[in-house]
């Protein structure tokens, strides 16, 4: 007989596979039962975490509930009362429509459910465990649902055993719950731990929710945006360019009241700011779209996470053209056309045949002493210099193996200032051009980064305790970094409401910026990976760069000559922390040959008449 060797597998392991596509960790528990929360109509939705989630996750609601043989259903694979037809799913309105994740929920954990109808005098309670038959007796209860998930993955140990840390886990909570706030505006959602309540907000506007998330200042320099085109109804708020931050933290994307993730409409978004950022810097946005259903597909992911459009030109152009609208009402955005650039410079003639140039913008004739012939009807252009020799040599070598000793500022010499950005000063060789922002960022990067080293952080204490107004995510954030913060220089204590406070800061920050620095290295802290190493790298270069002074900023020489000075006791002073150069060199030879001047033999370097060096 021919052995067989393909099988059914059995149901109860079928649904632990099953469940592993939905069910990822306590934040996809919290997640799913929100959402049939939120379509079951429920205006109070109350999410209690113990142990991260992973000992108990209990979530009460005040929607509709569900009567004996709903409840005895509803933990039955693909049983939903979202859709019923192919029809159905081509115009999903739902939040969810799988029939799925409590089937999923059951499989992984001890699952209780208590529902009662506003139709029925009493309600009914569901008791479940993996690879036993449910049991369903009578409840006296509230109106609508509740569902305690304990012990999740307790028969699963791999699974369990890959979970992150408490408070990394419960800050994935705290986020999927900032998105419900920022998606859902007439509904109020609670959420607390064993310890304390974390969140309380109340119906309110998009405004001020995300005030009560953020902050009243941040929300202060937000600016709305509403508008209809395209069949997409596009509305929120947009961030300030001021308020940029290094990471995507502070972008949430929503349609039709579905937290999504999408590159083409995030970029959309970075593209309408694009010229008013700093590089690296990622604008703050909350944007709802509206659009029908049939013209989506998000059916696309298991955690529904992705969309597909119908047009997704359409979708960019649209999400382009409206933040591009909303910023240059606001007078933030130029206004840039879309045909194509035309050379400004173009050639006329005389009736005499004699060439002129006209400015094609201004209208202006420009008539130099000599123009040469034309050539096939174009005016000839003048050279193009060859890009600047830029010193960047691999981060990870030493600089005795990979560079020259960093070109020391001599006796004598002065430095000046270019658009109170770049310090110039004259060489043997040339001229040295160094970018003061990044200059600074490296040597605070090398100071900090000894500190940490030697745990010698010297904390410069507040006159008065600063309170901080964090998001839960990042008042979480704060208890997972505390030891690493302190090792920088920050200080904090708790408050009675569960918050807490700043006292001490690294002695670099400037003073009346300490809230904002502290925010921006915290999001920055919150997209490090688990080891620590990488955190406080990131931590080190985030502080350093927003600590740094600005392009922009005017120094006086001495200033110059101290920041060049200690740029060169810096072990890496080629390149900042994030790997922009620190110094470009312009040879006496690329100077000579933009002026088409031949170099002289042992000649020295002399200052064009007319221009003093410290003038230029």
């Amino acid at each position: 007989m021919e052995e067989q060797r393909i099988w059914i597998l059995p149901e109860f392991l079928a649904s632990q596979i099953a469940a592993g596509e939905v069910v990822q960790r306590p934040e996809s528990v919290v997640k799913e039962l929100v959402e049939n929360a939120l379509d079951a109509g429920a205006t109070t939705i109350a999410i209690t975490v113990h142990n991260a989630g992973k000992r108990l996750l209990h979530v009460v609601d005040n929607g509709c509930g569900m009567s004996r043989a709903d409840l005895a259903l509803c933990i039955r694979r693909h049983a939903t009362s979202k859709i019923r037809s192919v029809e159905d799913l081509h115009r999903i309105r739902t939040l969810g429509f799988r029939g799925e994740a409590l089937a999923s929920i059951a499989a992984v954990s001890q699952l209780e459910i208590r529902t009662r109808r506003a139709e029925e005098p009493i309600g009914w309670r569901l008791l479940s465990e993996p690879e036993t038959e449910p049991r369903i007796e009578p409840y006296a209860g509230e109106v609508g649902t509740q569902v305690l998930v304990r012990n999740l993955f307790y028969n699963i140990p791999a699974r369990r055993k890959f979970l992150r840390s408490d408070v990394t886990e419960f800050r994935l909570i705290a986020d999927t719950v900032t998105r419900f706030v920022l998606g859902h505006l007439t509904v109020r959602f609670v959420l607390a731990d064993e310890r304390a309540l974390i969140l309380d907000v109340a119906p309110g506007t998009l405004l001020e929710r995300f005030a009560a998330l953020f902050g009243e200042e941040l929300a202060g320099r937000m600016i709305p945006i509403e508008t209809e085109r395209e069949g997409f109804r596009i509305w929120g708020i947009l961030g300030h360019p001021e308020c940029a931050r290094p990471t995507r933290a502070q972008q949430f994307l929503f349609l039709n009241r579905r937290w999504i993730q999408h590159k083409g409409l995030s970029h959309a978004v970075y593209t309408a700011y694009e010229h008013l950022l700093e590089s690296g810097t990622y604008p703050i946005f909350v944007l709802h779209l509206e659009l029908d259903p049939e013209r989506v597909d998000v059916n696309v992911h298991p955690q529904k996470h992705e969309v597909k459009f119908e047009d997704e030109r359409q979708a960019f152009a649209a999400v382009l053209q409206a933040v591009t609208e909303a910023l240059r009402q606001h007078h933030l955005a130029p206004v840039v056309s879309l045909q194509a650039v035309q050379d400004p410079i173009v050639v006329e003639h005389t009736g005499q045949g004699q060439p002129l140039l006209v400015n094609r913008l201004t209208g202006e004739l420009i008539t130099p002493p000599q123009v040469p012939p034309r050539s096939q009807g174009q005016f000839p252009r003048g050279r193009v210099p060859t890009p600047l020799q830029r010193v960047h040599p691999q981060v990870k070598a030493t600089p005795s193996e990979t560079a020259p000793p960093f070109p020391e500022l001599e006796r004598g010499i002065r430095c000046w200032q270019v658009h109170n950005t770049y310090i110039f000063w004259e060489t043997p060789e040339g001229i040295r051009i160094v970018d003061q922002h990044v200059a600074h960022e490296r040597i605070l990067y090398e100071r900090f980064r000894r500190r940490w080293e030697s745990k010698q952080a010297v904390p410069q204490r507040l006159l008065f305790p600063l309170p901080l107004s964090l998001s839960p995510a990042l008042v979480l954030v704060v208890e997972e970094l505390w030891d690493i913060l302190r090792s920088l220089g920050f200080e904090f204590q708790h408050l009675p409401s569960g918050g807490v406070e700043l006292v001490a800061v690294p002695s670099d920050i400037p003073a009346g910026h300490e809230e904002q620095f502290l925010i921006e290295v915290l999001e920055a802290g919150a997209e490090g990976a688990d080891p620590q190493h990488s955190v406080v790298e990131r931590l080190l270069a985030t502080l350093a760069c927003k600590a740094a002074i600005k392009a922009g900023q005017p120094l006086s020489e001495h200033e110059m000559v101290t920041l060049v000075t200690e740029l060169q006791q810096c072990t890496m002073p080629y390149v900042c922390p994030h790997g922009r150069p620190v110094v470009v060199e312009l040879p006496r030879e690329e100077l000579d040959r933009l002026f088409e001047r031949k170099p002289v033999p042992g000649a020295g370097v002399e200052p064009a008449r007319g221009l003093h060096p410290t003038g230029f």
